[in-house]
């Protein structure tokens, strides 16, 4: 007997996908829809704390399989900051997958320009790209990641316009390893820079130098949003401490690696100490300007009695009070012990932070102006 068609059999697939695709479609103009309202009160929520966000353009898309905020021109205007600020760049966009709504993409056109509330800027950040990922939810974060390839920041303040600094990447990782953002986080935190340089710094910020350090941050009472003069008074009313446990510095031929914590003095100056391994320490010191103070200090008859006796003592240290740079510099045993550093002779040194003066072993190599 001939088997009866059944033509439905054959349209039940297609029809299957049309529904599915219908209802997926009309889910997904809902979740959008919820977004914006969303949105338009988390906007209305931060104007009342005195921090406004606005966009020339915005909208919401990203159809089919996530959602997709695009920024044209965005501004914030942080008021209640201290002092006020506005913060201005040219574009960002914010992604998160539907499947994974818990991770955040965004990536932000520059520049960024800073200045007060109603005034011209007067600084400027640049990039060739800027990627930022947080893993959780906004108002409960879990990891944050922001990657910038070529930033740069530049002075448009007229007294003291130009650069101030750049890199060929930088990169900075944070991650609450203990409590919660709401109460008593614990921080692990991670930055790299590579081919840096800070010309405001002299000679020792004109050198591209390549850093990687890894630390734990203790003593924040919570993660929510803060100036950064706040969270820093709130930091050290704790007692918080930022625990090195890991770093890498290499300037050319000096490479140095350090461990150590360090604080906040009472009037928010840095204070604590880094046991530094540092490779080629005399080449170091005239980067920082060790020969220049000594000539500054001691008459040039003074230097020249003084060296020789000082070189019995510690070959080498007489090369500073001669005015000495370069690869002639102090020896290595004038800055402390020696050691090695992959596989390479090193010496290891102190390099201690007293609410703001900054001494490298016997020798202050700088004064550091308070945080807030």
């Amino acid at each position: 007997m001939r088997r009866k068609r059944r033509p439905w059999l054959v349209a039940l697939p297609l029809a299957l996908v049309v529904v599915l695709g219908l209802a997926w479609t009309a889910f997904w103009f809902q979740a959008a829809s919820v977004t914006r309202t969303v949105l338009a009160g988390w906007q209305e929520n931060e104007a009342a704390l005195g921090r406004t966000y606005k966009c020339a353009e915005q909208d919401v898309g990203g159809f089919p399989f996530r959602f997709e905020l695009r920024c044209t021109d965005p501004i914030a205007e942080l008021r209640s900051a201290t002092p006020p600020a506005t913060l201005a760049a040219r574009a960002a966009v914010v992604v998160a997958q539907i499947w994974q709504p818990t991770l955040i993409i965004a990536e932000a056109t520059g520049p960024l320009q800073i200045g007060d509330v109603g005034a011209a800027p007067v600084l400027s950040v640049n990039w060739s790209l800027a990627q930022a990922s947080l893993r959780g939810l906004p108002t409960d974060p879990e990891r944050l990641s922001v990657v910038l390839d070529r930033p740069m920041a530049t002075s448009l303040d007229g007294s003291t316009a130009g650069l101030l600094g750049q890199a060929g990447r930088a990169e900075f990782h944070a991650r609450i390893a203990a409590g919660s953002a709401r109460q008593n986080p614990v921080l692990d935190l991670a930055l790299s820079l590579d081919e840096a340089i800070a010309p405001a710094l002299g000679r020792f910020g004109a050198v591209p130098v390549d850093l990687d350090a890894v630390g734990v941050l203790r003593g924040l009472p919570s993660l929510r949003p803060r100036s950064l003069k706040e969270t820093l008074r709130a930091l050290q009313a704790a007692g918080g401490r930022l625990e090195v446990t890991r770093a890498r510095l290499q300037q050319g031929d000096v490479i140095a690696t350090g461990t150590g914590t360090l604080g906040l003095s009472p009037r928010g100056a840095l204070d604590g100490e880094l046991q530094l391994v540092v490779v080629n320490a005399d080449k170091l010191l005239p980067l920082l300007g060790i020969d220049q103070l000594v000539n500054q200090l001691l008459p040039q008859a003074t230097r020249e009695r003084l060296a020789p006796g000082l070189d019995r003592l510690l070959p080498g240290l007489g090369n500073v009070l001669r005015g000495g740079g370069g690869g002639g510099g102090v020896a290595a045993d004038a800055l402390g012990p020696a050691t090695e550093l992959e596989g390479k002779r090193a010496v290891r040194v102190p390099l201690r932070f007293a609410d703001g003066a900054v001494m490298l072993g016997p020798f202050k190599v700088g004064q550091l102006a308070p945080l807030y």
